[in-house]
């Protein structure tokens, strides 16, 4: 254990950790013994103090490098045959956890939609919506049921006039512009727009492209007796 405390001291006193090169523990050795060389030094006693821990590193580093002549490595150092195998020990391979591609993303989620469509494309059919079911029948037209019936088809009536015309009755216009922003005499306003009434039937208008009336023309054309 003295021995071994002395070698700790002397890695201590070159500022080196044990298990260092040979050729740096050597050069550090030279320059602490020119560092406590005595011809470096002044005065009696300061001399005295440096010649002592050099006689003291002096036998430390003789007993170091004899270690090393027997056992060819320094003191503190791992054997040769330790420090070789974990030399030829191959690295850990590194393991990385990478997001997967794109592209394999992108293919994940076109399974999932194609799932989902599967499923409701199974229920619909479940619920009969594609079903072929012998008991259903197309609803029967106008035309066949008069003829099953032996009559005559039943008569609509025409469908409203979608535009203004001159000779309207108020009843239409209503049903084609709405109700009118102001109501005069005979005068009706829907904003810039307007329009004349003769005996209840539509005598004139004006089409405003600020709030334009459903008509073709902005004002109707003049008519010739």
């Amino acid at each position: 254990m003295a021995r071994e405390t002395d070698f700790l001291d002397l890695y201590k006193i070159l500022g080196l950790n044990p298990g260092c090169g040979l050729a740096e523990f050597k050069q550090a050795y030279r320059r602490r013994v020119a560092v406590l060389h005595p011809d470096r030094r002044t005065g009696d006693q300061v001399s005295a103090i440096a010649a002592e821990r050099l006689q003291q590193l002096t036998a430390l580093y003789g007993s170091a490098m004899e270690f090393e002549r027997r056992h060819g490595r320094l003191p503190g150092a791992p054997p040769a045959r330790l420090a070789q195998a974990e030399a030829s020990q191959p690295p850990a391979p590194h393991v990385s956890i990478s997001k997967p591609p794109r592209r394999r993303r992108r293919l994940r989620w076109w399974l999932m939609v194609s799932v989902a469509l599967g499923c409701i494309a199974w229920l619909l059919w479940d619920f009969g919506f594609f079903s072929g079911d012998a008991d259903f029948e197309p609803a029967t037209t106008t035309s066949q049921l008069a003829q099953s019936v032996g009559g005559v088809p039943e008569q609509h009536p025409p469908a409203s006039p979608s535009v203004l015309a001159l000779g309207m009755d108020i009843g239409a216009v209503r049903a084609i512009e709405g109700e009118p922003t102001l109501i005069g005499a005979g005068h009706w306003e829907y904003g810039p727009s307007w329009i004349r009434f003769e005996d209840g039937k539509v005598a004139d208008w004006y089409s405003s492209p600020l709030r334009p009336l459903k008509t073709t023309t902005a004002q109707p054309a003049p008519t010739h007796n």
